[in-house]
């Protein structure tokens, strides 16, 4: 009850910052549909395939900007992550540094309330807010689809869509995950400083492993981002190891938080 309420607290403090958050996002996502256009994009798409490689693995394996998933996963789901990412990093990787450094976890922790309920409550406020970000985002693309003229319903498919917002979801856990480790026994500018180069060495090794020594191509398994490879449902309909990929994002979200939980407990923290 007590973890419930502290998490409730966090959201309502800063509630007001979230909305407006979530209606930009809404709207930002809404603004993108109203520019499909499948015969405007007819040149664009040889044009970028006849990008370097390195561009073409930013946006995924595959590439169709004539179809309403083809253009979702290029100009959105290629680089949603960058949009909100930021974001959690940021937010995540400077939470509890801060509490410490202004002192005002001596009064959170001088009460009945366990160290691991801290931690969570924590978490599960920048989760719950990450949330509500990507339902205003998927609910902006909905409305998109039934009210531009451009794009067919019918030729739509939700089902990939929507599951491609519940792996972003869990994709943006991930890296909730990853800078709150992080902001569980470093001052902030360094776990800020740290979280931003651990995003970006998975980020490279997860998107550009191919251009990589052959030897080191295993290196791969060790990013979150090989595990959020879109292209494939949203262009090729093709739904293999996408439950898979998000149980293995869900398992190392679970995993860092407990390791979160267990280093914060450790730490020597005076009240």
């Amino acid at each position: 009850m007590k973890l419930i309420n502290a998490t409730i607290k966090e959201i309502r403090y800063n509630l007001k910052a979230i909305i407006i958050l979530a209606v930009c996002f809404g709207l930002f996502f809404l603004a993108f549909m109203a520019i499909y256009d499948p015969t405007l994009f007819e040149d664009m798409e040889g044009l970028l395939e006849g990008y370097p490689e390195a561009i073409v693995q930013m946006v995924g394996q595959y590439i169709s900007l004539t179809t309403f998933g083809g253009f979702l996963n290029v100009y959105l789901f290629s680089m949603t992550w960058f949009y909100f990412g930021f974001y959690f990093i940021i937010k995540a990787a400077q939470d509890i540094p801060k509490e410490i450094e202004d002192k005002t976890i001596d009064i959170i922790l001088s009460k009945p309330i366990k160290r691991w309920k801290f931690v969570l409550g924590k978490y599960v406020r920048h989760v719950t807010t990450a949330l509500i970000l990507v339902v205003c985002s998927s609910l902006g693309v909905l409305i998109g689809v039934l009210v531009f003229p451009t794009i067919v319903p019918s030729q739509v498919f939700l089902d990939e869509i929507y599951t491609v917002f519940l792996w972003l979801f869990i994709f943006l856990v991930s890296m909730i995950s990853t800078s709150l480790f992080f902001s569980t026994f470093l001052r902030s500018k360094r776990a800020l400083t740290l979280s931003f180069a651990v995003i970006i060495f998975f980020y490279i090794i997860g998107i550009f492993w191919e251009a990589f020594p052959e030897a080191v191509h295993g290196m791969r398994f060790l990013s979150i981002f090989y595990y959020f490879e879109t292209s494939n449902l949203l262009v090729n309909h093709v739904w293999d190891n996408v439950l898979l990929n998000i149980l293995i994002l869900t398992g190392y979200s679970v995993g860092m938080l407990a390791l979160s939980v267990i280093v914060f407990n450790k730490r020597d923290i005076p009240v």
